[in-house]
């Protein structure tokens, strides 16, 4: 998880402490925009108004970097499983075609009879969502 950015000639941007959060909720108007970018640096609106444009374009993008769901990863490094989809949710052709190849070498490497009591218990899935999704890669085959 990234808790500080340094940016260069103004100084390191950080997460804002319960005590700015509060002050920035006080603020209203134009200035609320640009209120966290300065919180984070550690100067005041009025300070960070009187930035150079390529100096506020630099803070901007590190707060960014810095709130960024990718930089809230406690482990960026794991690659991440990807989301099953629910039942009788629609699931776009090419997502059944992956899911239906993965299905298929998974049920190749299991015993004969054992694919529809893995894919009940293991999958999170439901057996006709699978046949379905195998049904797709076999016609894209």
């Amino acid at each position: 998880m990234i808790t500080e950015i340094e940016v260069e000639g103004l100084g390191t941007m950080r997460h804002l402490s319960q005590w700015q959060v509060k002050a920035l909720h006080k603020i209203r108007g134009p200035n609320r925009a640009i209120a966290p970018m300065a919180f984070g640096l550690g100067m005041t609106v009025r300070q960070f108004k009187s930035l150079k444009p390529e100096e506020k374009n630099a803070a901007w993008l590190a707060f960014t970097k810095l709130v960024s769901a990718s930089s809230m990863d406690p482990n960026p490094d794991v690659p991440r499983k990807p989301r099953l989809p629910q039942a009788r949710e629609r699931v776009p052709m090419e997502r059944q075609v992956e899911l239906g190849r993965e299905l298929i070498a998974i049920r190749n490497k299991l015993p004969r009879g054992h694919f529809r009591r893995w894919v009940e218990d293991k999958s999170g899935l439901n057996y006709c969502q699978a046949e379905r999704f195998i049904k797709a890669a076999k016609k894209v085959a």
